[in-house]
């Protein structure tokens, strides 16, 4: 399971915002890597960086190969490390993986400050310039809304999205406002105890459009990379949730 944890996101966010497509990235190996990012030497000639919509250039890694790419967003106060055992995970199980890190934070530089959604977009188009056609928005908490706004926004779009414990609103977005404009498939997950973010979760699921949508409360009061990450209450669930809708929406290629 997940080695790092972080803190969640606050239910209590700004609103609005949209993401922007336009990002075209190029692919290039990370200036002066890191070595042993995130405490893995194995990872220190997997690091890449790619430009972003308002010139930072994006730190992150990509494990694996294949036709299926999961863009991995996370929570705050975390870089692409939190994601890291879950990514060698799907690595494993066929899929590739790309785990960045946000404008400003771990070792993505910063730049004008713009949405986080537009970091999602970049990561997104850096994957799909990267030969993988199919790209699957994955992310927790302020990752999730994020990945909620930006999916609503690329084209073309994703061919699935995972919101882990996502908030409605988050930093200038709003989720609540641009899930009705999903047309891939969704998986919205969240803790019953997690009392805000499931309620969330439950008014972005009814939000959204279509029959390809689905949303898992569980038990327990995990939080965001915490309910693939932690042998607790709800864990169990999340972790199996999370792999069906995988494998049935965006098997691997």
């Amino acid at each position: 399971m997940l080695l790092l944890l972080a803190g969640g996101c606050s239910a209590k966010s700004e609103k609005s915002g949209t993401a922007d497509t336009s990002a075209g990235p190029s692919l290039a190996a990370a200036p002066s890597p890191t070595h042993g990012l995130c405490g893995d030497p194995e990872l220190d000639d997997k690091q890449v960086t790619f430009p972003g919509k308002t010139g930072a250039h994006l730190a992150a890694y990509v494990l694996g190969a294949g036709g299926v790419t999961l863009v991995l967003a996370p929570q705050a106060s975390t870089t692409g490390c939190s994601w890291l055992s879950w990514a060698k995970q799907q690595a494993a199980a066929g899929y590739r993986v790309l785990a960045f890190d946000f404008n400003g934070e771990g070792r993505s530089r910063r730049a004008e400050a713009g949405h986080n959604s537009d970091d999602v977009a970049a990561a997104a188009a850096f994957a799909r310039a990267g030969g993988s056609g199919k790209v699957v928005l994955v992310g927790a908490s302020r990752g999730a809304t994020a990945a909620l706004v930006a999916a609503a926004a690329l084209n073309p779009p994703p061919v699935a999205v995972i919101s882990l414990s996502g908030p409605g609103d988050y930093a200038r977005e709003s989720a609540l406002q641009s899930v009705p404009r999903l047309t891939a498939p969704v998986l919205y997950v969240a803790a019953k105890g997690d009392s805000a973010f499931a309620e969330s979760a439950q008014a972005m699921y009814d939000a959204t459009p279509g029959q390809a949508r689905k949303l898992v409360l569980v038990e327990g009061r995990l939080h965001g990379m915490a309910l693939l990450s932690v042998t607790a209450e709800g864990a169990p669930e999340a972790t199996k949730a999370v792999d069906d809708f995988l494998r049935t929406a965006a098997p691997p290629a």
